[in-house]
């Protein structure tokens, strides 16, 4: 029977050094380092393509607690498109693609590690879900407490109405002269509150939905990352929305007194009711549901194409 072929990772390699050992998930510390550069690159294409979708959505969420009329979601966007065009759409996309690049090369990066770490069976066994979601928890809470104040910069930088639009460094100047550099930091409970959230629910709902489709006969290839996707997509969208309303309150400077998690939660209920929390659902859906797609399917070409093999 033929040896199988070197991945072309290990095709080099020196005799047994530490970093080309193989740990109970597969992979050896340099593939899980190298990780952390493909995921941070799949997340920053995902975000290009979707960009647009948050920043309509800053402007719904605001809408509601500046007294206007919230838009749709086609009305929305054909709103920005038709005052500012693309370049309005796409209003803080260079901080997102530093978030991308940063939060998200941590919380997808550090994943792999926590089940490794988690797991007690060297890899003889699948891991329980309470493991995964633990994994992801911790991951998302750890990479959002870094990255923050580029969620903050991003979302200022949508829920601005000048235009030009501000830069990234222009927004950010203005943030620490109103309130030093601990403003950056702003929202950073319900940013982690967030992120925890998130990454309980995608990487544990993707891990879960594609083992489940495994096991019930799908092979490996677009059409297993594009369904596990989808339901991950919705999942997180379900999740995530009360927090990324109050998140969004909270750094784009229209939280009461500066508020906290709790002062945006009161009111948004105060001015809008329960519905508040879910504002601007369909353009999450719309962010979630295609990000989650590109993500996975650009990740996973890449692990594959470093001789990684799948999620």
């Amino acid at each position: 029977m033929a040896a199988e072929a070197p991945s072309p990772l290990e095709a080099s390699k020196p005799i047994a050094p530490w970093y080309h050992e193989k740990m109970t998930n597969g992979q050896t510390p340099l593939q899980m380092g190298l990780n952390f550069g493909l995921v941070g690159t799949s997340c920053v294409v995902a975000q290009g393509t979707v960009h647009w979708t948050r920043t309509a959505m800053v402007q719904q969420q605001l809408a509601g607690m500046r007294g206007e009329v919230p838009l749709g979601m086609l009305a929305q966007t054909a709103s920005i498109w038709q005052s500012e065009g693309l370049r309005g759409l796409y209003r803080g996309f260079s901080a997102a693609a530093l978030r991308e690049a940063t939060y998200s090369s941590l919380r997808f990066g550090l994943y792999e590690p926590l089940k490794v770490a988690l797991d007690t069976s060297g890899g003889e066994e699948e891991l329980p879900v309470w493991k995964k979601i633990t994994a992801g928890l911790v991951a998302g809470a750890g990479a959002a407490a870094i990255a923050s104040p580029t969620d903050l910069l991003m979302i200022q930088m949508a829920a601005s109405k000048r235009f030009p639009p501000p830069s990234m460094f222009q927004v950010g100047r203005e943030v620490i002269a109103r309130e030093g550099v601990l403003g950056l930091y702003k929202g950073l409970g319900t940013t982690v509150a967030r992120a925890a959230v998130l990454g309980a629910t995608k990487m544990a709902t993707y891990d879960v939905v594609k083992t489940e489709l495994r096991n019930n006969g799908w092979k490996e290839g677009p059409e297993l990352v594009f369904a596990a996707s989808v339901v991950t997509g919705l999942a997180i969208t379900v999740t995530t929305s009360p927090a990324t309303n109050m998140q969004t309150i909270i750094m784009s400077g229209n939280a009461p007194g500066g508020g906290g998690m709790l002062g945006a939660a009161a009111d948004i209920m105060r001015r809008q009711g329960p519905v508040g929390f879910f504002r601007g659902f369909g353009m999450q859906w719309a962010r979630f549901g295609p990000y989650a797609v590109v993500q996975f399917a650009v990740w996973e070409s890449l692990r594959n194409a470093c001789g990684m093999g799948g999620i």
